[in-house]
């Protein structure tokens, strides 16, 4: 009798780590200056915000993100003329939006004036959902508020989300005990 609650103790805990494998995860930030991961990349990192430009900068940065982060997040679609998928133009001033992100897609944001302020990119791992984005660190009116942001398919499809790295370690181990301990008996 022991064993078999040793079994089903084992069988719960494997079952428990893996139900615990979030199935959603908030947009990750993308954006890269060079090699190096950044915040927001300033608006001389495009030179400008034609739809074109945009989508050039977008398929460099999640390359260089990939490089640098050992993701393999995959390449974004645009339309055929490198317009994005939708784009909205707010010119709003706001430092703050909620926008709805795609599952595998991508959101690019510009946030202050016309010919200048700050770009952000994003990937989307997880469901599709809501989130409120806020202007990157020093805020308005030195960032500036939203100007446009524009969303581009990723050409994975179907990728799900994952978890962080540390995360995903944890729970896979805690599993592979269970499965062990589960062998033993």
């Amino acid at each position: 009798m022991n064993a078999m609650n040793n079994k089903l103790t084992a069988a719960t805990v494997l079952a428990l780590c893996l139900a615990a494998i979030p199935a959603g995860a908030i947009p990750i930030n993308i954006t890269m200056i060079g090699d190096s991961p950044a915040i927001a990349a300033p608006a001389s990192q495009l030179g400008d915000f034609g739809d074109a430009t945009v989508f050039n900068w977008l398929q460099a940065d999640v390359a260089a993100f990939n490089a640098s982060q050992g993701t393999s997040y995959p390449a974004p679609l645009a339309l055929p003329n490198g317009s994005p998928l939708s784009k909205t133009e707010t010119f709003s001033g706001s430092s703050s939006f909620t926008l709805t992100v795609p599952s595998n897609d991508y959101a690019f944001l510009h946030w202050g004036g016309k010919d200048g302020g700050w770009a952000q990119a994003y990937y989307n791992p997880g469901a599709d959902a809501s989130y409120t984005f806020n202007a990157p660190p020093g805020g308005h009116p030195l960032v500036g508020g939203i100007s446009f942001y524009s969303s581009y398919g990723g050409s994975g499809g179907g990728g799900g989300s994952v978890p962080e790295g540390g995360v995903t370690i944890g729970l896979l181990g805690m599993a592979l005990g269970g499965l062990i301990l589960l062998r033993k008996q």
